[in-house]
């Protein structure tokens, strides 16, 4: 994002904020309570509303949204309503940065976001530094709560559960196969990268070519003449849907018919489009299906009555404001740090996930991990299903 372009957004969203912001450092330390006036709470949601995951951005936009509406509904939090804001970081770290920085020029303690690893883990340590609390609905680098900061909590899942989950399947159904581990180089890459290769080392059959492209190469010529080489069946990609998607096209286009394998970066709407009917067979490692948890039925329901699918990243975000409010009605206070030590207590806290309970590090103790396959359909169109 060009400088001009990001002191637009921040001023934009600066305009949004409430006039009472600047007293919240006086009433944040303080109980509230139902009978007493108080001001309402800021809180961002920061995430890729542009560009190559702007369809995450949306489903992150929509679950924070509905969240923060229904909990206003209800009376707020201890009477005090959510201010929600959206700021468009499109993905990129040094804009994740800049947000970070300008959401502690302004007192913003709470923020929902964001949703790519590289942005959420340079981010978490500005956010640290000035007293906010970040709730990732999509980040799974384990990286992000590897560091032990007091601030960070994510309603998603950790790539090492998800890369162990990917490379022990591996093995169990294509050990008489050569595999091969492609990342795209980011700290999401090879983060599930690794965890995927230590789980095949570890079940005695390591990886045949372990290699890494660009995150925005578009041509795998190389890449596949390497594959073809050195007769890989199956590759295991760590990175994003769109990457994948020509990936799957290009191998199919030059006659190499491969089994891949993807974690949840690849939960693109598109990557049919990208890919083309070779998709078909394509496994996905993703959280089990958030839709079917009968916490989420209510507001499923409403979300289709909207014509809108809440699909991947909907419900996680819609759980994060929800984690966010519990902290603060477990705490007493919206004081972030006694938040956040209310959250990682191991309380329980009602979410459309279900009841989430967190550890010291930040993250969930319930599984996350199912593995999808896309399928073609009756009508001959091509859907991703959960395994049976």
């Amino acid at each position: 994002m060009s400088q001009a372009n990001l002191k637009k957004a921040v001023g934009y969203w600066r305009a949004m904020l409430p006039l009472g912001l600047a007293m919240l450092a006086i009433f944040a330390a303080a109980p509230q309570s139902a009978a007493a006036a108080c001001p309402d709470i800021p809180m961002a949601v920061a995430g890729p509303m542009t560009g190559d995951w702007a369809l995450m951005g949306e489903e992150m936009r929509r679950g924070a949204q509905l969240a923060a509406d229904d909990i206003n509904a209800k009376g707020g939090i201890g009477g005090c309503k959510i201010a929600l804001v959206v700021l468009d970081d499109q993905g990129a770290p040094d804009t994740a940065i800049a947000i970070a920085k300008a959401f502690a020029r302004d007192r913003v303690r709470f923020v929902v976001g964001h949703y790519n690893s590289g942005s959420s883990i340079p981010a978490s340590q500005i956010y640290a530094k000035n007293n906010t609390l970040m709730v990732s609905p999509a980040s799974t680098n384990p990286g992000l709560t590897e560091f032990k900061l007091w601030n960070v909590v994510r309603t998603a899942g950790r790539d090492d559960v998800q890369g162990a989950f990917a490379g022990e399947y591996m093995v169990d159904h294509f050990a008489a196969r050569n595999l091969a581990i492609v990342s795209d180089g980011t700290p999401y890459g090879d983060g599930l990268a690794n965890k995927v290769r230590k789980a095949l080392r570890a079940k005695g059959h390591p990886e045949k070519l372990a290699i890494k492209v660009r995150y925005d190469q578009i041509n795998f010529g190389d890449l596949i003449g390497r594959m073809k080489a050195a007769k890989i069946d199956v590759a295991f990609f760590a990175g994003l849907g769109d990457q994948l998607g020509r990936l799957i096209r290009q191998s199919d286009e030059a006659d190499m018919h491969l089994q891949f394998i993807s974690g949840d970066g690849a939960m693109v709407k598109d990557l049919t489009g990208l890919a083309g009917p070779a998709v078909q067979g394509t496994l996905i490692v993703f959280s089990p299906e958030d839709r079917s948890n009968p916490a989420a039925k209510d507001v499923v329901a409403r979300f289709r009555a909207q014509g809108f699918e809440p699909e991947a990243y909907t419900l996680k975000s819609y759980a994060a404001v929800q984690v966010i409010a519990g902290g603060i009605e477990m705490a007493g206070v919206q004081a972030p740090r006694l938040v956040a030590a209310a959250i990682k207590s191991g309380k329980p806290i009602s979410t459309v996930l279900g009841d989430l309970t967190f550890d010291a590090k930040g993250d969930r103790r319930q599984p996350d991990v199912a593995m999808y396959v896309w399928t073609k359909q009756a009508n001959g169109g091509l859907s991703l299903e959960p395994m049976k």
